[in-house]
């Protein structure tokens, strides 16, 4: 299922404008999932697919290990909650905080990191097939907000976004040309600054060990047209936007996929 990404999900958490910090958060699904929201939270804050905690080491369907600690989640995309039902032909979960504490109306001193470890399988190329692009496995996404939007505004406010794709006759994985054919966690990472007043924003996808397999050192800012994704071509100026989150776009039908680690944190 694919959300419309042009659907501002909630009004930004409001701050003084003294106060332009960025929490540090933390999401290790130990004890459930505070601070992701799916198709069964009710109302805007509510959103689509499903996400269930696993608290417990190698449990749950894909059998694994956590990546840190004692728990991890599992997100799936489905149907959206009866808020948005209307409005989007489904989606999968994100991960705004609670309440929206992670989303501010004022740029964060110095930028901000928000990443998240996801489990990645390459025999996960021949087992699944993406909702609108077939050798789409995982879309995988992250945003800012303009100041002032107000639920449920249609919206085209600019995502930064990381595809995982099924290698053609392999059992393999592709992220911005890297092939992936070991199985194991993956920390995504989106490193938000300021360049000349203007939001830019880089990606890198580090292995288990920590090491950088890829990396792009200017990731373009994308916006919803319908059902596709096309180059944001507006302004960025960070006097008028803030902090944002990261969300699962698009996840192959059928895969319960694994996440673990969810932080943000101000850009050191």
């Amino acid at each position: 299922m694919l959300a419309l990404a042009g659907c501002a999900l909630f009004s930004p958490a409001s701050t003084s404008e003294q106060d332009t910090s960025l929490m540090n958060w933390h999401q290790g699904f130990e004890q459930g999932t505070e601070g992701w929201y799916d198709g069964e939270d009710e109302g805007p804050w509510g959103w689509c697919g499903v996400i269930e905690a696993v608290e417990e080491r190698g449990g749950g369907p894909v059998d694994v290990a956590p990546s840190a600690g004692q728990g991890y989640a599992l997100v799936s995309a489905g149907p959206c909650n009866d808020y948005w039902r209307e409005t989007l032909p489904g989606g999968a979960p994100y991960a705004p905080g609670p309440e929206g504490s992670l989303v501010s109306d004022e740029w964060p001193d110095g930028g901000y990191v928000t990443e998240l470890d996801v489990y990645l399988r390459p025999s996960w190329s021949e087992a699944y097939e993406g909702t609108l692009s077939q050798k789409r496995i995982i879309q995988l996404g992250a945003t800012v907000f303009e100041r002032d939007f107000e639920i449920p505004d249609i919206h085209p406010f600019p995502h930064w976004i990381v595809t995982v794709d099924a290698v053609p006759d392999q059992q393999a994985l592709d992220v911005f040309d890297h092939q992936i054919d070991e199985a194991g966690w993956y920390t995504f990472r989106f490193v938000f600054s300021e360049e000349d007043g203007e939001v830019t924003a880089a990606f890198e996808l580090r292995d288990r060990r920590g090491d950088v397999v890829t990396q792009v050192g200017e990731l373009e800012p994308m916006k919803a047209q319908g059902m596709s994704m096309v180059p944001f071509e507006g302004e960025l100026p960070t006097d008028e936007y803030g902090s944002g989150h990261i969300w699962f776009m698009d996840i192959a039908s059928g895969l319960r996929l694994p996440i673990d680690e969810h932080r943000v944190r101000p850009r050191r």
